[in-house]
């Protein structure tokens, strides 16, 4: 056998994890997908022990035509492989002058190019994996960005289309790339977009800010939960009696109860079917400020590291940004927005956040609770108002 002093694989790595890192960034060393194909074969082929073994060299002794026949293809492909890969310093052809291989005198196809500069290919295959997980990071933030400016889109009225910083606005909107050309892009560039991107969503919505009037819709920030209580509220207490038992009810029952306890005969029903709003001393909890209070030690960190200030756009893209540490879909945050808009998601991610530490009742799926709190939403029994103050109370202000 061979040996090669001071080569040997990073600690824990077999032939299988070659086999797979070859595998995975194959077409980063320019090779093809056949030729990736040949050379995991060529691998297999060799000895388990020679990759573990410190200066043991990895080494294929089987003969061109019997592998040329197990790959399907012709003696002569499988040699204009192997060049191949000798010229990129994969491998080192090590034969008789016939070409000829032999176990015993350890001729034969040499691995060991490959497993010297093997950690280097882990470094290029994390790099690789970094690259490819910021990208879809970018993706899915640029989706945010698209929504908010379909959003702030629609609030204009038709006269402010005519103004002119309204148009060169639209203008360079228009110029964005399709979301499905968005990985040709790169990492860098793709960078510079979406940060052109949400420069451009501000400079919309500071210029429909000084519109005189910007349209007869609503703004996002006018929900069911955090709307403006401009009518008398009157003191209405449930007159029908009211089961208190607790067995049976979910680990986060406290996010999704907001409807009345008592049945449709209830005049507290009857007085929330009229009114629709909340009390006006509750807006306050949906300030950046406080919300950012509330936040966990994570949530607040993510936040400062993207934004120097606390605004609620901020507050949107850190929810955003929180999704992957807590184990929340993409399709799952893509769904809230869709039915709770982009400061309901926020909230609902938030309070999902901040509650991973509950004394009682702590979130162990968050993403599973995320999809619980948009179907309680669609029921008309989430409480967010309810779990905010409880997350209030609970870190003591």
């Amino acid at each position: 056998m061979n040996h090669s002093p001071q080569v040997t694989l990073p600690q824990g790595m077999t032939r299988r994890d070659v086999i797979a890192v070859i595998s995975e960034i194959g077409p980063d060393l320019n090779l093809s997908g056949a030729a990736i194909f040949v050379l995991t074969k060529l691998i297999g082929s060799t000895s388990e022990k020679d990759w573990t073994e410190p200066g043991a060299d990895p080494t294929f002794y089987g003969t061109q035509e019997t592998m040329a026949e197990r790959l399907h293809m012709t003696a002569r492909q499988l040699r204009s492989h192997e060049r191949n890969f000798e010229r990129k310093n994969i491998l080192k052809r090590d034969t008789k002058a016939n070409g000829a291989r032999e176990a015993g005198t350890g001729r034969g196809l040499l691995f060991t190019p490959l497993k010297a500069c093997f950690a280097d290919l882990l470094a290029l295959r994390d790099q690789k994996r970094a690259v490819t997980k910021r990208v879809k990071e970018l993706k899915s933030l640029r989706s945010v960005r698209l929504r908010r400016m379909k959003e702030a889109i629609a609030r204009l009225a038709p006269e402010a289309l005519e103004e002119e910083a309204v148009a060169s606005v639209l203008v360079r909107f228009d110029a964005w790339p399709r979301s499905d050309r968005l990985h040709s892009l790169g990492l860098d560039r793709l960078e510079a977009h979406v940060e052109d991107a949400a420069k451009l969503c501000m400079e919309l919505e500071e210029i429909i800010e000084n519109l005189p009037d910007s349209s007869c819709e609503p703004a996002e920030t006018f929900r069911s939960f955090i709307q403006e209580d401009n009518q008398q509220n009157p003191s209405v207490s449930c007159n029908a009696s009211v089961d208190e038992r607790s067995a049976g009810k979910p680990a986060h029952s406290g996010f999704l109860r907001s409807g009345p306890s008592g049945p449709d005969i209830c005049r507290e029903n009857e007085c929330e079917a009229d009114s629709g709003v909340i009390n006006p001393k509750l807006e306050a909890l949906f300030e950046p400020e406080q919300l950012f209070k509330l936040a966990s030690p994570d949530f607040q960190m993510t936040l400062q590291a993207r934004s120097s200030q606390i605004t609620k756009e901020a507050m949107i893209d850190a929810a955003h940004d929180m999704l992957s540490p807590l184990g929340i879909n993409y399709s799952a945050w893509r769904s809230a927005c869709g039915e709770l808009g982009r400061l309901g998601a926020t909230l609902c991610v938030l309070v999902l956040d901040a509650n991973r530490d509950h004394p009682q009742t702590p979130v162990r799926n968050a993403g599973g609770a995320l999809r619980g709190m948009i179907r309680a939403h669609k029921r008309g029994n989430l409480n967010l108002i309810g779990s905010v103050i409880g997350l209030q109370r609970r870190r003591g202000y």
